[in-house]
């Protein structure tokens, strides 16, 4: 028996809709008087057409584009006047679009391709692009060149060229799968498997299956939060939200009365609230993830399909299937720009040398404990990934170890942060953008690029380098020493091997290459400071001494720090403490 979608107006029988009914459900309104006060409320409800799936917006939003199935085609909507202003010719079942360098690329769901148009609406020429069978919803973003869709009747989530919309190659999922979300460094893809009850957990860099999570009863939707820490997933079978891990792949918690029947979930306004919507009804809910609870419902409209974030990061829009309308859901109270504060913050940035504090009688782990003490900060910005810090928080509190493995490997941390955090009072923030998948793939990249006759030259250039480094650094003082460490003369000669590494490999190492790696860290970074501003706080830095260099770098271009060197620190320090 062939399989029906979820996506009920893809289904023949449903897309027989007489137009009066269609344009009376799209005249109204959802009821106000239901609504319940809390972080949103419904703005703009604008009629589209027959079945309004996938959502995209131009880079400004002030234009929706809506893959209306129910019609074959694509509306145009312009937000500031809430109406359509044009619709496109869209193939048979359209169920979602993406942008692509020269138009757009278009889900034939009733197919197995993809549709090519112009930035007008108008085919291009040439066959479309050729997946398999039953291309649904893209992901939501693009990364390092790559976008997905997932194919819901093969079992299949294709990777596309994101320029042009060309399919690269297929990993395969679980049973049915359902629009994927993917790490913001395109390392990791959690697919909701409608039939199976599981998500499964993709390692993209080195194409294979991390995990098969069994979740709850058909998933058909899920979304990560910002801080990519938490995968949200929608159980349409039990009307409830499921909390995965992003690195130990465990559901971590669950919010019961989300339904009926949810379908889809967004997180909006900078990861405060998920909204999953009842695709059983007309509600949407609103999730406070610091709670883990639901603070809202709202009413959207009859069946409320596909939700989208707005690019102002905050607004969402809502596709409400049977009403054939677009529906704006606006924040009730819109997060003010935080009022900068008149007292600037201070930033100590200390390079690490990992493993060789065990060794080193100069920076052993007790210069580096003494360093700590003397600095005295008010924020820890550690080189712990977000999604890994609670575990070992968690592990560290109930029973002083810790056993999370990547948490583990940094001896600063194991005998240095944990112990002084219970005599100490500092904030700990994980800013690390290191996954494991981009790990795997970095070394296995470098195991054969080294035996690679291909790449005899630019190993060769690339050993060069590293020599020519290592003399430059040998020439500046001991690899130990942590007065040497924190000069601007070391950053130099370490960056002597680093910047040939960056135009050799980076393009080949994606997520993983150097300057990719740094500008993902200092995200974090960034967002830690940007969220302090103002408070006259000091903030310590920790990372491996490699990446002192790109972050001072780009330190030294904001206008709210101090940097604090970290020579008049070690000028305070008793003779060396030894190592424990």
């Amino acid at each position: 028996m062939p399989r029906i979608p979820l996506f009920a107006a893809s289904a023949p029988h449903r897309l027989v809709v007489a137009a009066a009914t269609v344009c009376a459900l799209a005249s109204i309104s959802p009821a106000r008087g239901s609504q319940s006060p809390g972080p949103f409320r419904v703005g703009a409800v604008i009629p589209v057409g027959s079945a309004p799936h996938g959502i995209r917006f131009d880079p400004d939003g002030t234009t929706a584009f809506v893959a209306l199935s129910g019609e074959g085609r694509i509306a145009v909507v312009d937000l500031m006047a809430g109406e359509v202003v044009a619709t496109w010719e869209a193939g048979e079942t359209p169920l979602d679009l993406f942008p692509v360098e020269d138009g757009w690329i278009v889900s034939q769901f009733r197919g197995s391709t993809l549709l090519r148009l112009d930035a007008s609406g108008r085919p291009l020429p040439g066959p479309p692009w050729t997946v398999s069978e039953g291309p649904s919803l893209f992901s939501p973003a693009s990364a390092h060149g790559d976008a997905w869709i997932t194919a819901e009747f093969s079992d299949r989530l294709w990777v596309l060229d994101a320029a042009t919309g060309a399919p690269r190659h297929a990993l395969a999922t679980g049973d049915r799968p359902y629009p994927a979300d993917v790490m913001w460094d395109g390392s990791h893809a959690f697919v909701p498997n409608l039939d199976a009850g599981t998500v499964s957990v993709l390692d993209l860099l080195n194409r294979e299956t991390d995990a098969e999570v069994e979740v709850c009863p058909g998933p058909p939707g899920g979304a990560l939060t910002p801080d990519q820490t938490t995968y949200v997933v929608a159980c349409g079978g039990s009307d409830e939200l499921a909390f995965l891990n992003t690195a130990s792949f465990r559901v971590t918690g669950r919010v019961p009365g989300v339904g009926p029947r949810p379908f889809s979930v967004a997180v909006a306004d900078s990861g405060r609230h998920a909204l999953a919507i009842g695709a059983g009804g007309a509600r949407v809910s609103a999730v406070d993830l610091a709670t883990r609870t639901v603070v809202q419902t709202l009413e959207a409209g009859a069946q409320p399909i596909v939700i989208r974030v707005h690019p102002d990061g905050e607004r969402v829009f809502v596709a409400t299937e049977l009403a054939g309308t677009l529906v704006e859901l606006v924040p009730t109270a819109p997060t003010p720009p935080a009022a900068p504060g008149n007292v600037r913050n201070e930033v100590v940035v200390m390079g690490m040398i990992h493993s060789g504090h065990e060794t080193s009688e100069s920076f052993s782990l007790g210069v580096v404990e003494a360093l700590v003490r003397a600095i005295a900060p008010d924020v820890w910005l550690t080189e712990i990934p977000p999604n890994r810090w609670e575990r070992a928080r968690v592990e560290f509190e109930t029973s002083g170890m810790v056993a999370e493995p990547r948490v583990r490997r940094f001896p600063e941390y194991m005998e240095t942060l944990f112990p002084l955090s219970r005599t100490m009072d500092f904030e700990v923030v994980p800013t690390a953008g290191w996954t494991e998948p981009m790990a795997d793939f970095r070394a296995a990249f470098f195991r054969n690029a080294a035996e690679d006759p291909a790449w005899a030259e630019r190993w060769a250039e690339y050993q060069e380098a590293s020599a020519a480094s290592a003399a430059a650094l040998a020439a500046g003082g001991a690899e130990d020493d942590p007065r040497w460490i924190h000069t601007d003369a070391y950053d130099e000669a370490y960056d002597l091997r680093m910047r040939v590494y960056a135009r050799l490999f980076d393009g080949d190492l994606g997520p993983g290459g150097w300057d990719a790696i740094n500008a993902s860290h200092y995200a974090h970074i960034a967002k830690a400071l940007d969220d302090r501003r103002g408070e006259g706080v000091r903030f310590l830095l920790t990372y491996g001494a490699g990446h002192k260099g790109p972050f001072l770098r780009e330190l030294r271009k904001r206008d709210d720090i101090d940097l604090l060197d970290v020579a008049p620190f070690l000028d305070r320090l008793r003779p060396t403490p030894p190592n424990r």
